[in-house]
């Protein structure tokens, strides 16, 4: 019997490094993981080292290499990833600094410096994306400030998905949904932005060429085939931005559909049918990106930084020896007395640009148990997907949302997707694959070495029997009205406060 063609798709997110085989009809035959080295240099500073992380994408490919009977059977990877971090290389293809994760809010004064001399208004027509530190560019900015010998020295900028990519088949390259992720990208004309690169004091050179998701680069160099047990004849394709590649394999990346993306983060996206001008979008927190799988396509999104993190966070500070499944099924029988929880760990993005905000818990008393404040997490995280939602609706102008799907972490956690079909009045579709992300790069590895034709026949493989959870209405009814009469204005009226203490923290 022979073996079968098979491709890899490789993510690399903030926490983990997943990797899995996927053969021409679809089935994952094979998968591994590894941990997303990170450092520490400071308090509040956090840095992607690009050498271990690509050690670490080894050894996450080698896990599924190492379940492949026939190996020469692996015909083609591609790369998703996180965004914003990026990583600077020299004509060798060095690394020549550590990469600044997204949510590292040290790149505050560059961003300040880029706002004032380029212009907000002029910042957000381009790039359509919401001003601010978090963006690739702001941290080219801070290397330049704080690394110049790096800043002079970088030929490429590559993020990891194109830097993991580069390391494969020794071609820089990128997509549209990944460049959209600097601020330096035009949104409407397709292309860098020359001009405010060269605001910035920044070679426009020095990007990479944007081509389309599942564009094959080439072969592997011998010396990756050798690291990660693929064979050489393996083709590279241009990879995709995490969110966005899980969206395109669960069939998400369609008009009127908001598509809900739980990982770390979390990020709401809806595909719109071309950039969208009003000032507003940016000014709450909304930004707009652009893919390109089979025709150029548009998209607007708003997100919450600490989505999983927060579950993460609670169970490690306050859940004591219990796991995340305790928690949960503790939370799903304490209905009552729940306080209310603002989920801005790190910081406040849609609808509300704040890198000043901060969490909260709001309505504790003596008898609150930790039952109630785990399920208030919950809560507050669908009551925040809640707010970006409305204002996607209210704010862009876009039509009130009838179909949610989602991905992540909502597999899991039942109760949290329940909790979110109450808030939202509408049901939740879950997309039953566990690692649609990876799974969206194997897509696109299969067009780029032809194991699928186009994006439609990927996309014919990808389809899965999808889960319905239905709201129950008179919990909809509930917290429906915790969200409209308290949540809602909850930020606005904590603002000054968390605004003093981060003033007297600094």
């Amino acid at each position: 019997m022979p073996h079968p063609d098979l491709v890899l798709g490789l993510d690399v997110g903030t926490t983990n490094l997943k990797c899995l085989a996927l053969d021409e009809a679809g089935t994952i035959v094979a998968h591994g993981s590894e941990p997303t080295p990170r450092s520490h240099p400071r308090p509040g500073w956090t840095d992607f080292e690009p050498g271990r992380v690509w050690e670490a994408a080894c050894r996450a490919i080698r896990a599924v290499t190492a379940q492949v009977a026939h190996r020469e059977g692996i015909k083609g990877i591609a790369v998703s990833s996180l965004g914003e971090s990026i990583v600077p290389i020299d004509a060798q293809g060095r690394a020549l600094a550590p990469a600044i994760a997204w949510f590292d809010l040290r790149t505050i004064p560059e961003y300040e410096w880029l706002r004032d001399r380029v212009g907000y208004e002029t910042l957000f027509k381009v790039s359509g994306l919401n001003p601010d530190p978090m963006y690739g560019l702001c941290k080219i900015l801070w290397v330049k400030h704080h690394q110049p010998a790096a800043f002079e020295q970088a030929r490429h900028w590559l993020q990891f998905a194109d830097y993991v990519a580069y390391c494969l088949c020794g071609i820089p390259a990128t997509d549209p949904s990944m460049a959209c992720r600097t601020l330096a990208y035009d949104v409407t004309r397709g292309t860098w932005a020359t001009k405010i690169l060269e605001s910035a004091g920044v070679a426009p050179s020095t990007f990479p060429p944007v081509r389309k998701s599942g564009t094959p680069l080439g072969a592997l160099t011998p010396a990756s085939a050798a690291a990660t047990g693929l064979p050489q004849t393996a083709v590279v394709s241009v990879g995709i931005h995490d969110h966005v590649s899980g969206a395109f394999a669960a069939g998400g990346l369609r008009p009127g559909l908001l598509f809900d993306s739980i990982g770390t983060s979390e990020s709401l996206i809806s595909v719109v049918q071309g950039p969208l001008s009003d000032p507003r979008i940016a000014e709450h927190g909304l930004a707009q990106g652009a893919i390109w799988i089979e025709e150029p396509t548009c998209y607007l999104t708003g997100g919450l930084q600490t989505a999983g993190a927060a579950v993460e966070w609670f169970r490690r500070e306050l859940g004591g020896k219990a796991g995340v499944a305790e928690l949960v099924e503790e939370a799903a029988s304490a209905d009552e007395a729940v306080p209310v929880f603002l989920p801005h760990l790190v910081r406040s993005v849609t609808p509300h640009s704040d890198a000043r905000a901060a969490g909260a818990f709001i309505g504790l008393k003596a008898a609150t148990t930790r039952a109630a404040m785990f399920r208030a997490v919950l809560e507050g995280l669908a009551f925040e997907a809640r707010a970006i939602a409305d204002a996607m609706v209210s704010v862009a102008g876009l039509p009130p949302f009838q179909d949610v799907l989602t991905i992540g972490s909502s597999l899991e956690n039942r109760l949290l997707t329940q909790i979110k079909a109450d808030v939202y009045g509408l049901p939740v579709k879950i997309n039953p694959v566990r690692e649609t992300v990876s799974f969206g790069a194997a897509l696109l590895a299969g067009m780029g070495c032809g194991l699928f034709a186009d994006a439609t026949a990927a996309l014919r493989v990808a389809r899965r029997e999808e889960i319905d959870v239905a709201p129950n209405a008179e919990r909809s009814k509930r917290l429906q009205t915790r969200y409209e009469e308290v949540y809602r204005e909850l930020y606005e009226q904590l603002r000054p406060a968390h605004h003093r203490l981060h003033a007297l923290a600094r």
